[in-house]
């Protein structure tokens, strides 16, 4: 602290000391801080899935259990196919047969265009001819459909792990008629954690600009970068989602803590303002005179925001003798 004997000097806002004064001032970035912000937070998986079937089938085999990790792909549950293997196999008898026919009808189309160069068939005849050949190569086409639709459901009597994680939850029992939208498994995915906080919008604004994030949780620190704002307001609680990833060691899911970043920005507290002539302000001594610089965004009882003022600036912080009030 730096204390100076002033023998008289004069104040900008326009009246002059009529007694001696011991001041004193300290440096300004000895009186700032830099306020440290919380918001309540949550860990949640990047995957978390509830798994179902999209066809129906009885549970014939359950390859997995719950704790147990699987990776992308990896068979998990498997579902009686044999009504699916005999509609294929049905389809397939009746492709045969349908190209049958279509090679009988291309061979009498042939033959009918061949008299018809010879003008020994009739018009009608040729057409009715092709129209055979048109409809039986729907019917083909369709029947290759329906084979495509058996092997995709033969395909779906296996249901495979979506991602990569470990199976946190099991419903699926042997001999169970699954159905689709019945949940059998949960999925937790092992990588990607993330760190979700509802945050009002200015602290939203203060975290992307400013912060350094870390969750706290319990007497540990994690250190965080932010992904994301959610665009848009929560209706009852005018609150944004914001989204923050782990830079290295992460929370396990569902952990709750804070959501911690500070703020780059000096702040003075609220007790070294003054009000001057209507207007809250600091006094700076400066070059052995008081000098009262008012500061437009203060608020009574608030720690003000004083970015714009220099740290070095000599801060009054206290007056011995009281001004007087000659020439104001």
């Amino acid at each position: 602290m730096l204390v100076r004997m002033l023998l008289m000097f004069y104040l900008v806002i326009g009246f002059k000391v009529a007694s001696a004064e011991l001041v004193l001032s300290q440096s300004l970035s000895e009186l700032v801080s830099y306020p440290l912000h919380s918001a309540p937070a949550t860990v949640v998986a990047k995957h978390d899935s509830q798994l179902t079937v999209d066809v129906s089938g009885i549970v014939r085999d359950i390859l997995v259990d719950v704790g147990d990790e699987v990776t992308e792909g990896e068979p998990l549950i498997l579902l009686d196919d044999t009504i699916y293997k005999l509609s294929l196999r049905k389809a397939k008898v009746l492709m045969e047969g349908v190209s049958a026919n279509i090679s009988l009808v291309e061979y009498q189309l042939n033959q009918a265009n061949k008299l018809g160069q010879k003008n020994n068939i009739s018009e009608e005849l040729l057409r009715q001819r092709a129209a055979e050949l048109a409809l039986l190569k729907s019917e083909l086409e369709g029947l290759q459909v329906q084979r495509d639709l058996a092997i995709n459901n033969i395909e779906k009597c296996v249901l495979r792990a979506p991602f990569s994680g470990v199976l946190v939850a099991r419903s699926a029992q042997l001999g169970q008629l699954a159905t689709p939208g019945t949940d059998l498994l949960r999925l937790l995915g092992v990588t990607g954690q993330q760190v979700s906080a509802e945050l009002h919008s200015g602290d939203s604004i203060l975290l992307e600009n400013l912060g350094e994030p870390q969750l706290q949780l319990g007497q540990k620190l994690y250190n965080l970068r932010l992904k994301n704002i959610l665009p848009m307001l929560h209706m009852q609680q005018r609150t944004q989602q914001v989204r923050l990833d782990f830079v290295n060691e992460r929370a396990l899911v569902g952990s709750a803590g804070r959501l911690l970043w500070r703020d780059h920005r000096p702040y003075l507290p609220a007790k070294y303002l003054h009000r001057r002539n209507g207007e809250l302000g600091v006094f700076i001594l400066q070059q052995e005179q008081v000098k009262f610089i008012a500061l437009l965004n203060a608020q009574e009882g608030r720690d003000v925001l004083v970015d714009h003022l220099s740290m070095k600036s000599q801060l009054v912080t206290e007056k011995r003798l009281q001004f007087g009030t000659e020439g104001r």
